[in-house]
Formats: C-alpha cells, sequence, structure tokens
C-alpha cells in the first residue's frame, strides 16, 4: 500500500467516524424532541381543566355581578325616592316653621315692647 492509499482508509475511518458521531447527535437530539412533546403533551393535559374551572368561575362572578348590578338598581331606585321624599317633607315643613319662627320673634318683640 502507498501512501495514497493509507490516506484514503485515513479519510475514509475519518467520514465514517464523522458520520457515527452525527448519527448519535441526532438520535440525542431525537429524544429530546420526544422528551420535550412528552412534556407539552402533559402540561397540555393539566392546563385544560384548570383553564375549564377557571371559566366556571368567571361565568359565577359575571352572575354575582348581574346580581349586584340588579341591587345597586334598586338602591339607587330607593336614594332617588328617598331624595324625592326629603324634598316634599321639607317644601311642607320649611316654610310653616320659618313662618312660626316669625310670629314667635314678632311675638317676642311685640311682648317686650308692651313690656316697657
Amino acid at each position: 500500500m502507498t501512501v495514497r492509499d493509507w490516506a484514503i482508509v485515513a479519510a475514509a475511518l475519518f467520514w465514517g467516524v464523522l458520520v457515527l458521531t452525527l448519527c448519535l447527535l441526532v438520535m440525542r437530539a431525537v429524544k429530546v424532541l420526544d422528551s420535550v412533546i412528552g412534556t407539552v403533551g402533559r402540561v397540555t393535559d393539566e392546563t385544560v381543566p384548570i383553564l375549564r374551572g377557571v371559566n366556571e368561575t368567571v361565568a359565577g362572578v359575571n352572575v354575582e355581578l348581574a346580581r349586584v348590578d340588579t341591587i345597586m338598581a334598586g338602591v339607587q331606585s330607593i336614594t332617588s325616592t328617598t331624595d324625592r321624599i326629603l324634598g316634599v317633607v321639607h317644601a311642607t315643613l320649611a316654610n310653616p316653621l320659618i313662618k312660626a319662627a316669625a310670629v314667635a320673634a314678632g311675638t317676642a318683640k311685640a311682648a317686650r315692647a308692651l313690656r316697657s
């Protein structure tokens, strides 16, 4: 064998080792990808029920908020009615009380004037 033949054999061995190394690396990459796919599947299996629970909770909260809105509308109506009633009471009592106070003040002044 000549040097050229040995060089060809060495190059063939080098390429063979390189191909085997690349095959091993590809196999490891495939294992990692399988592991990632399995992990993503497990995360999906665990996340979907949680999201369903969150949807149910949000739906319940929306129902409760609708109830609170109804209660708030009732309270607003009661407050408006109370405000109107107080306006009527004020209008009914304010003028007679002012007139009574004026009569009392005038009577007191007249009584003082008669005493003197």
